[in-house]
């Protein structure tokens, strides 16, 4: 029996965005066809399964303790950090959307898109009201998920040891000029749900399959936004040549064309010839979170029919 409390569909949009992203073939990325490591598309699937709980009671539990509580679970069922970034993005959206739907699990919208405007002032208000409880739950489970290339800062340091005095908004303005999840915060999701939505929404019209027109967006977001994580862990060089690449393939047509899907395939190689250093992970974050804005407003009938669309257009280039 369903508990009365539990969001089902913040937590069914969450895992089910998790899992599409992953398994999507963006470049660079763990996907279907590629594995890292030090982690596999499994590891993906156990850590999107984990965050259903947590997600389904972020309304109750507020925005630091669910992420807490989400990366805690994470790390019970995997080795690596696999979803910090998508946590990050996923549980304030998750706070602006419970808010927004008054509790009413079966609100959904008809057209893709459509509750941009109101959601994005329901995160603006969640965003105001976060405090330094949130900032330091939020530090707690950062130091828990040990990401890669965090690098160091002078003051509200995560790994000096010393509790944050300020508000978890506060902080992530502070990260804003080096970490396209902190400036999120700082903007209010503006390239989550201004960008990366409508990129998304665009795939899908212009007839790529769920996978493609996620890898499509993702493509779109590198080659207009130089990712962070590249640019903590290789260097700011890397990443601007990283998202010029990104745009030379964006230009040939991207998952559109053959060419473009020539020049994917070339330039996914050439970001995997240095194991991880070069792997777009922020992007792929905001690219998960653009998903589950979608899935949030859709639900599993909005899955099914995009699956159906994708289906009948596969059969039709089988039959063409």
């Amino acid at each position: 029996m369903p508990e009365p409390d539990f969001r089902w569909d913040i937590a069914w949009s969450g895992q089910a965005a998790c899992i599409l992203e992953a398994a999507a073939p963006k470049v660079g990325n763990v996907n279907r066809f590629h594995d890292f490591t030090d982690c596999s598309l499994e590891d993906f699937f156990m850590s999107a399964l984990a965050l259903g709980q947590p997600l389904g009671r972020v309304h109750r539990q507020g925005v630091g303790r669910t992420v807490l509580r989400a990366i805690t679970a994470t790390r019970r069922a995997v080795a690596s950090n696999t979803n910090l970034g998508m946590v990050l993005l996923m549980v304030p959206l998750a706070k602006a959307w419970g808010q927004m739907t008054g509790g009413d699990a079966h609100r959904h919208f008809t057209k893709m898109g459509s509750s941009k405007r109101e959601l994005m002032a329901e995160v603006k208000r969640v965003l105001n009201n976060l405090t330094v409880e949130d900032a330091r739950e939020v530090y707690q489970a950062i130091r828990l998920a040990a990401p890669a290339g965090m690098g160091r800062v002078e003051n509200h340091d995560i790994y000096q040891g010393e509790e944050p005095n300020i508000t978890l908004l506060e902080a992530m303005r502070l990260a804003a000029d080096w970490d396209l999840i902190a400036r999120e915060y700082a903007t209010g999701f503006r390239l989550t749900l201004e960008i990366g939505g409508p990129a998304l929404i665009q795939g899908l019209q212009q007839g790529l399959g769920f996978p493609e027109a996620i890898a499509q967006t993702h493509l779109y977001l590198l080659s207009s936004y130089a990712d962070t994580l590249i640019a903590r862990k290789a260097g700011k060089k890397a990443s601007t040549e990283v998202q010029e690449r990104a745009r030379l393939v964006w230009e040939a047509g991207g998952w559109l064309t053959t060419a473009g899907r020539a020049a994917i395939a070339q330039f996914d190689s050439w970001l995997r010839r240095q194991g991880k250093q070069l792997n777009p992970g922020t992007t792929a974050d905001i690219t998960a979170a653009a998903l589950f804005w979608l899935l949030l407003e859709g639900g599993p009938e909005f899955w099914q029919q995009m699956r159906s669309s994708a289906d009948a257009r596969r059969q039709v280039d089988i039959l063409g």
